[in-house]
């Protein structure tokens, strides 16, 4: 039997771990039904698709609000301040998303159409940032101008998104350039020694 490191800031147990990863990869499933969602809208041949996309996206959005209340509460002393900042800017932005589309008179409201759509790839790079804060995986070279161009890039394109209302197709495909950006952009900004 092997000995294992103890469960510290410097090596966070496998349930954090854990719990960080789902908790992002929810966090793409909310980004993709949502995405999927809008994307859908106005094509009645995608009604009942939208509908099974809507109940996905709620019950992964329920499943990442426990998910991330569990890291905050039991995995608060595995984390780093750094952790601790990033975790309580996705629950405080994840929490303003919920009640954006709740105080605005609709969906097609500016600040609706693009607080959603920014404010879910943003938690996705909150939420990557955790899972590279967790995982103690050490970047080879911190490159934090280039991260900051692939994270502008990112939100440029999906504010061009939802200016330009692709179909589906073009739609999601943006979405996921803009998430595989956000995410490289990410990985080249976090610093080496966090």
């Amino acid at each position: 039997m092997t000995a294992s490191a103890p469960v510290t800031r410097e090596h966070p147990g496998f349930g954090t771990k854990a719990a960080v990863w789902l908790a992002f990869a929810l966090l793409v499933v909310i980004v993709f039904g949502a995405a999927f969602i809008r994307f859908a809208q106005g094509d009645a041949t995608l009604d009942g698709p939208a509908e099974v996309a809507r109940w996905v996206y709620r019950v992964a959005a329920i499943a990442f609000v426990l998910v991330t209340a569990g890291v905050a509460v039991l995995g608060w002393e595995m984390l780093g301040p750094g952790a601790h900042a990033v975790l309580a800017a996705q629950i405080v932005l994840a929490v303003a998303l919920t009640f954006l589309g709740r105080v605005t008179p609709s969906s097609d409201h500016p600040l609706v159409a693009f607080g959603n759509p920014l404010g879910g790839l943003a938690l996705v790079g909150l939420g990557w940032w955790l899972v590279l804060a967790v995982s103690r995986r050490s970047v080879r070279r911190s490159m934090p101008l280039a991260g900051v161009v692939l994270a502008v890039i990112a939100f440029g394109a999906i504010a061009a998104v939802v200016l330009w209302r692709p179909g589906l197709g073009a739609g999601l495909a943006a979405q996921l350039a803009a998430t595989v950006a956000l995410v490289a952009g990410v990985t080249l900004a976090y610093p080496r020694n966090a």
